[in-house]
């Protein structure tokens, strides 16, 4: 077959970790067969480079370990041969033969004390090396005949060891020479040349997709594909932003632009050789082959698609007096040779009156600290330290054509709380850059990326309790349609089952608990948190104080919580205090609206008059819509027994209506108030009226609804007796003055309170604002569907900040 194309491909570590994915690579190498001439360049297999960097690191000491190493890296090897190519494969006394030279080369005294860098230069080619022979033998068991080359043969390069610069018209000829007239596939290796004195060198970092580079310049390649484990070029780091999309096409010049300023993709070097061919560049992911990746050449003009995010780091920042800033400058560029972590070394001074700052790389910082210290206690001065800080840089043309982008991306950072420590915009140049604490910088990454995102961004969710409130909500979310956003549900359970799918779970089908589960509170925690997830809302509808006592860790995790159940906001004091703490420090959403007015806005009421300055004075009346049902059910002379049970019927009530019964849900609804406004108060602070006799306080639940009806005549008489002054009860809360007080009032039948209907509650609020009459808050107060709603509420209102 003759081809009038070649195409360079390039499979890096990722690619070749096992035997299936080696087999995946080796398909798509014959499928490019069939349009063109396949040059094949392989990086070491998946980890093999660090575990060889690792064995060469115990250079001062070779022991037992060094050994085990070469030999659990020839196990992984000839077990990935074997598993691809029959015992009788040449390639595999290669191989062992590979692996004998490594042993002798740990133990090569003499290259290790003349030129340490060119033995461990020569320990780390092994892996390109054996992943070369590997590939060419799985090659060859699809019929396809290849031969394994070693680009020390034809990569000449100067004797600058770990980081060889290439000497580019004598790798130009060799190449041309060994593969031009090739008729079988090569299979090469990167990241490897030679010195003049056939020294094995090392190309440094990308070395690998450089060697591809070169290659594809030297043969007048067509196009050069680069497999990994990615979709393309991304917006964002996934390790950052791990909904980050791919982009469809750049220029080399935006591939430069972006390597420069530290994002990970290709490097500029990569593309140095090819830069004024016509040769198109194809990222590409093994694992995902179907996905189109990115597509990168000469002439594409961006014209504003350029949406990127970078983020590196970490850095420190040095603060010091304007007065010592030249001498530390002077010092920290002494410091800084021979150290390939130094540069760049910033240093701004807005004015010659505040202090001069210097950013470091943390490594850099590590390396200098003593001498730092020592220099500082010479000169009599101090310096502030900040460590762990992250740059975070947003690319667009679209910053050339006005400052509206910036403009937003600050007030979105502002909105949610985010305040740089520096930022950096200059109108000539496509990016603006924020400096920022590592959690910050994640959580400004991430809302960027969504900002810029193509798609709807996705918001996951786990619903943990699938009760009446949980399964409504559950229906609502399926009938829901937004704009902004998808929600994804990735889990949901009950008390005995769990059902979890990372791709989410259909909600037009019925959950199917055939299957699932079962649940356990910590291994539920561990996989939810086992990714760090940004987007993951986590709604407790269980009323477990297990669950409840999880939210700390779930805070810590990045996790937002949204709970219809009062437990954790009710239970010691500290523990409220640690929630909220927790929240400010990882810049949770923590909302609860519901645990006070089921759909109804107190919680975010309470929020808003203060944040505009007003100051609550007291806070009264009926926040219970089940007792609001009963006491309508004695007016109109049911029997107290019968109104309970209908309750618990109808669903206003709890399975056992004691709970309802003893004041304790009005009690914390109350708490969560009097907390929510700053004040400090312990449950057994409030004073409660019960309903409950005492007579069955103590019995079991099914005893307490037979033996309720012994005081259906107390109850009458009690609300006929107010119904004579004309007035009737209803069971209320009043906070005042840092008091609570819960129990029956007698109230005026033609009042607010007293002609309350249904499930409905009524708040009333005195502040500053509201003085002579009360702000009133009034509607349903029970029912699954509006406290599910209520829920929704506070989830689309995460998910609004989230976006």
């Amino acid at each position: 077959m003759s081809y009038r194309k070649i195409h360079t491909l390039k499979f890096g570590g990722s690619s070749l970790q096992n035997s299936t994915l080696i087999r995946q690579s080796v398909k798509i190498v014959r499928e490019r067969m069939q349009q063109a001439r396949p040059v094949v360049v392989v990086s070491a297999i998946g980890g093999v480079t660090d575990k060889l960097i690792e064995l060469a690191d115990q250079y001062h000491k070779i022991n037992h370990t060094s050994y085990q190493i070469i030999n659990e890296l020839e196990t992984q090897h000839r077990r990935i041969f074997d598993e691809l190519a029959p015992p009788g494969d040449p390639k595999r006394g290669d191989l062992q033969d590979l692996f004998a030279e490594l042993r002798m080369t740990l133990e090569n005294k003499n290259l290790k004390g003349n030129n340490f860098n060119a033995w461990k230069d020569h320990i780390l080619s092994i892996g390109e090396r054996a992943s070369a022979l590997i590939f060419a033998a799985a090659l060859s068991q699809f019929n396809i005949d290849s031969v394994a080359y070693e680009a020390s043969h034809f990569i000449k390069t100067d004797s600058t060891f770990g980081k060889a610069r290439v000497q580019r018209d004598a790798t130009h000829k060799l190449i041309q020479k060994f593969l031009h007239q090739s008729k079988s596939v090569p299979v090469i290796t990167g990241f490897i040349g030679s010195n003049d004195q056939q020294q094995i060198t090392t190309l440094g970092r990308s070395g690998s997709d450089y060697s591809a580079a070169l290659i594809a310049d030297a043969l007048d390649a067509d196009h050069l594909e680069i497999w990994t484990d990615v979709n393309g070029v991304l917006t964002a780091d996934p390790n950052w932003v791990p909904d980050a999309e791919s982009i469809e096409q750049l220029s080399f010049g935006d591939i430069a632009e972006l390597s420069s300023h530290g994002a990970r993709v290709i490097h500029p070097k990569t593309i140095q050789p090819i830069q004024n061919k016509k040769t198109t560049v194809l990222v590409k992911n093994s694992h995902n082959p179907q996905h189109p990746g990115t597509l990168i050449t000469s002439d594409f003009n961006t014209n504003g698609s350029l949406k990127t995010i970078t983020i590196t780091g970490p850095f420190v920042r040095l603060q010091i007096d304007q007065a010592h800033a030249y001498d530390l400058f002077v010092k920290l560029n002494e410091w800084s040779v021979g150290h390939p972590d130094a540069k760049p070394i910033e240093f701004t001074q807005q004015t010659e009156f505040e202090a001069a700052r210097f950013l470091l790389k943390q490594s850099f910082f590590d390396e200098i600290k003593e001498q730092l210290s020592a220099w500082s206690a010479n000169q009599n001065t101090l310096f502030n330290l900040d460590d762990n800080l992250y740059k975070l840089k947003k690319f667009s043309n679209q910053f050339n054509e006005g400052e509206q982008l910036s403009g937003r991306i600050i007030s979105l950072l502002d909105n949610n709380g985010i305040q740089p420590l520096h930022t950096q915009r200059n109108y000539d140049e496509r990016f603006i850059s924020f400096l920022l604490p590592e959690d910050e910088a994640r959580l400004a990454a991430h809302l960027i990326n969504n900002a810029i995102s193509k798609t709807k961004p996705a918001i996951d969710l786990f619903v943990a309790g699938t009760g009446a409130v949980g399964e409504t909500l559950l229906e609502q979310l399926n009938e829901l349609e937004t704009s902004d956003f998808q929600f994804r549900l990735l889990g949901t359970c009950n008390s005995r089952k769990m059902l979890w799918n990372t791709d989410g779970i259909d909600l037009d089908a019925e959950l199917n608990w055939d299957n699932a589960e079962q649940t356990k509170w910590d291994n539920l925690l561990n996989k939810i948190t086992k990714n760090r997830p940004r987007n993951l809302i986590f709604v407790d509808a269980t009323g477990s104080e297990e669950v409840a006592r999880l939210y700390p860790k779930l805070f810590a995790n990045g996790i937002h919580v949204v709970t219809p159940s009062k437990l954790a906001n009710t239970f010691e004091q500290s523990y409220f205090d640690k929630l909220k703490n927790l929240t400010k420090k990882h810049r949770n959403s923590f909302r609860y609206e519901t645990t006070v007015g089921a759909g109804l806005p107190v919680i975010s009421t309470i929020n808003d008059l203060q944040s505009a300055g007003d100051h609550i004075s007291e806070i009264s009346g009926v926040v219970s819509g089940t007792m609001t049902y009963l006491f309508n059910q004695l007016e109109q002379r049911v029997p107290f027994s019968k109104a309970v049970i209908d309750a618990r019927e109808k669903g206003y009530a709890e399975p056992d209506p004691r709970d309802d019964l003893s004041g304790e849900d009005v009690a914390r609804k109350f708490l969560t108030l009097a907390r929510t406004l700053g004040i400090n108060i312990e449950r057994e602070d409030l004073q409660v009226e019960s309903l409950i006799p005492k007579e069955l306080k103590d019995v079991d639940g099914n005893t307490f609804l037979e033996k309720l009806s012994d005081y259906d005549n107390e109850w009458n008489q009690r609300i006929r007796s107010a119904q004579k002054q004309n007035e009737t009860l209803r069971y209320t809360g009043k906070l005042k003055d840092g008091n609570i007080t819960i129990g029956i009032e007698s109230v005026p039948q033609g009042s607010p309170l007293g002609q309350l209907k249904g499930t409905d509650n009524l708040i009333q609020i005195y502040s500053e604002f509201y003085n002579q009459t009360p702000l009133v808050i009034q509607g349903p107060g029970a029912g699954k569907k509006v406290t599910a709603a209520g829920v929704l509420s506070d989830i689309l209102n995460t998910a609004d900040r989230l976006t």
